[in-house]
């Protein structure tokens, strides 16, 4: 049997190019909960202010399934627009997992004995013992999906008499006509907390920043080994490691690491979400989703990365990095 392994794709293309999977990468990937941006220069706190395009917030909330199927649910926040949702139990591989993706379908990653209990149909989830876990999906903007529908009814009666818990959830609505974040109401019985995203600045200065522009066009197979180089160092920059401050003389006993060749000494702004030559855009899914890339099945035994990178030229040219942890549907 092959051991498990995370995997590191990285590929380059144009944002105008017809076969450019941009899109795919940002709007198939809906469970985010860390942003980082590295631009090489300094940037000002009121430069990050202008990069605002209005209020983005979300709520943590303790709600049964059987909110998710009400009618005014479905009506006002799934059929108007983009519900994301995401439980924050206890880890995917050893606990129930839900979420609702963004195009109204709600899945349920759960264990052998709430799939035994609950009585409705699913199948074996991919990753995990077997038959230990298991998978339901549910599209809650189907027609079948209507009250006095037999299909309907049947989820109904199973999350009022046996799935009848409630969760810790974190969500979002996104309304279709705005295209931002938009306000939801929930019933007085439940309690919920609304938290606003806000961008920090985190400057640094005095550190070595490698020669980006060497992988910006591939020429030969040391383009990849170049590549992962620049990836470990955004990582580097992303910790503020002392690695690559340009005074660090760390002993090789305790660390080997060194900055890419060649490279500069400069100023960069970590902005957690004018003249740029490029940009690095960091984006770290929830390790324990049940999904990660347009609706592949996630899970996370060793680990469960499910982030991705992009480098980012101003003529439009970017480097792309999707590291996939090893159980995960999407490698």
């Amino acid at each position: 049997m092959e051991p498990f392994r995370s995997k590191l794709y990285i590929s380059r293309s144009l944002f105008a190019s017809s076969k450019s999977r941009h899109d795919n990468i940002i709007f198939g990937h809906p469970f985010n909960h860390h942003v980082d941006l590295f631009l090489p220069t300094v940037v000002s706190s009121e430069n990050v202010n202008l990069w605002n395009t209005g209020e983005i917030f979300y709520y943590k909330v303790n709600l049964p399934l059987s909110y998710f199927i009400d009618e005014s649910f479905i009506n006002n926040y799934v059929n108007k627009g983009q519900v994301i949702a995401l439980s924050l139990t206890e880890g995917i591989d050893i606990s129930d997992v839900f979420s609702i993706d963004g195009n109204g379908i709600l899945t349920l990653n759960v264990t052998k004995d709430t799939y035994e209990s609950l009585g409705l149909a699913g199948k074996a989830a991919r990753f995990g013992s077997r038959n230990q876990r298991f998978v339901i999906e549910l599209q809650l903007s189907a027609k079948a999906m209507s009250p006095g529908k037999k299909f309907y009814e049947r989820i109904k009666w199973c999350f009022e008499h046996t799935l009848v818990d409630s969760f810790p959830f974190v969500i979002m609505y996104i309304n279709a006509t705005t295209n931002k974040p938009s306000e939801m109401k929930f019933p007085s019985v439940f309690q919920f907390q609304k938290f606003t995203v806000q961008p920090s600045l985190q400057s640094t200065s005095h550190i070595l920043i490698p020669d980006i522009s060497l992988i910006k066009n591939p020429t030969n197979d040391y383009w990849k080994y170049r590549a992962i180089e620049v990836y470990d160092w955004i990582g580097m920059a992303s910790l503020q490691a002392d690695r690559i401050n340009s005074d660090d003389n760390v002993d090789s006993y305790v660390s080997l690491y060194k900055p890419p060749d060649p490279y500069y000494s400069g100023n960069g702004d970590l902005v957690k979400s004018m003249d740029i030559p490029w940009a690095a855009l960091t984006v770290c899914g929830f390790a324990d989703s049940p999904i990660s890339w347009i609706k592949q099945e996630h899970g996370f035994l060793m680990s469960g990365e499910n982030n991705y990178t992009f480098i980012v030229w101003n003529d439009g040219t970017y480097v792309l990095y999707e590291a996939v942890g090893s159980c995960d549907g999407y490698s």
